[in-house]
């Protein structure tokens, strides 16, 4: 064998490290040519077939939940040293530690070669425009930008490994999630957004913690991840005895599951949670997860005037996305003042429910317009 290219990191990054390899093979095809049969006809002398040679072996992320675990067990010798194959090139993206130390262990350092993403350290031009920008974009919190950058400013510091673990709170709807893109969208990532309120079930075990190699986790998500920001939405609808799973991830930057170890130092982890108060986060998720986030950051209820803002900002938008014809046919509709009106009389606590129902009543206003609704 001449090399081993081993990456970690975007799935992306592999298919343009791989995209111009010629004469590539998967590890399917490999495995369906160790399995096959031989076929003995009678009055014929068998005859040893020779080994198939390979010059490019490239397994994906997504490939190794179909490997049977004989093939993961001493992956080398099973696979890579098969007699029936002779490989010249493998190229591995985000091997599960299995097969990782197998290769290890088997091959050493000598033809192997390690290629982890790497992603754009934070600078000050980054800070001061996701700063400037907030207030026109999260409308109602000001005091969270000046709570949240000094946090963020620990990054800069070279020895630091830790990531910066941000807990928010407060009511659904008022800016938590959109705050957490917000920060995405200024540095250009797309961050990896896990949703807990999905992770109810049995599954929710298997997931965090990690099953069978095939099956999904919240390490494969994190280890293919294209961003270091990291959204673990609705943090408290997961059972508090998983919290246990974080430690690590929070103090030092490793994420481990049963397949798995990820490195997430120096990330932005920012987890989101429907408490009002402190003392209310602490009692339900347990001192010992608590304590270990970075900065807790309390988002308040919008003022009334703020939620007028909002909604003539969601119409503007709107109205702006509507074809011209249809625009034509509504200009002097009264959405946005049934709107103030009703915000005004205490409707709206939640503003995904407001911009939802501002959507809804643009598109009734242009089917009663063209006679489709009375």
């Amino acid at each position: 064998m001449k090399k081993i290219e081993i990456f970690w990191g975007s799935d992306k990054e592999f298919e343009q490290a791989t995209k111009l390899l010629q004469e590539t093979s998967s590890i399917s095809d490999i495995i369906n040519h160790i399995e096959k049969t031989d076929i003995k006809i009678h009055g014929i002398s068998d005859s040893k077939e020779e080994p198939k040679i390979i010059e490019h072996l490239v397994v994906h992320t997504d490939d190794y939940g179909g490997i049977k675990e004989w093939a993961i067990l001493g992956f080398s010798n099973n696979i890579l040293c098969n007699p029936k194959i002779i490989i010249d090139n493998v190229w591995l993206c985000n091997p599960p530690d299995k097969i990782y130390r197998d290769i290890k262990s088997k091959f050493g350092c000598k033809i192997i070669n390690e290629h982890k993403s790497e992603f754009k350290n934070i600078s000050i031009e980054d800070m001061k425009k996701i700063y400037n920008g907030f207030n026109d974009n999260i409308i109602g919190q000001p005091h969270v930008i000046k709570q949240l950058l000094p946090s963020i400013y620990t990054l800069k510091n070279t020895k630091r490994k830790r990531p910066v673990t941000l807990l928010f709170l407060g009511n659904s709807g008022i800016g938590k999630t959109e705050t957490a893109k917000y920060i995405s969208n200024c540095l250009g990532r797309n961050m990896v957004r896990i949703q807990f309120s999905m992770q109810q079930t049995n599954h929710a075990y298997n997931y965090i913690f990690g099953a069978e190699h095939g099956e999904d986790s919240l390490a494969r998500e994190l280890i293919r991840r294209n961003s270091n920001i990291i959204l673990l939405d609705e943090f408290d609808k997961v059972s508090p005895s998983f919290y246990n799973a974080f430690y690590q991830m929070f103090d030092e930057g490793i994420f481990v599951d049963k397949n798995y170890s990820v490195d997430v130092s120096k990330y932005i982890i920012i987890c989101t949670t429907n408490y009002n108060t402190e003392e209310e986060a602490e009692h339900n998720l347990g001192t010992p997860i608590y304590s270990r986030f970075s900065k807790v950051i309390i988002f308040r209820p919008i003022s009334i005037n703020d939620k007028i803002t909002i909604a003539y900002k969601c119409y503007t938008n709107l109205m702006s996305k509507i074809d011209y014809e249809d625009r034509k046919l509504i200009e002097n509709n009264s959405v946005l003042s049934h709107f103030e009106k009703a915000i005004r009389n205490g409707k709206y606590p939640n503003m995904r429910m407001l911009k939802n129902d501002i959507e809804d009543a643009l598109n009734f206003e242009i089917l009663k317009s063209r006679g489709i609704i009375n």
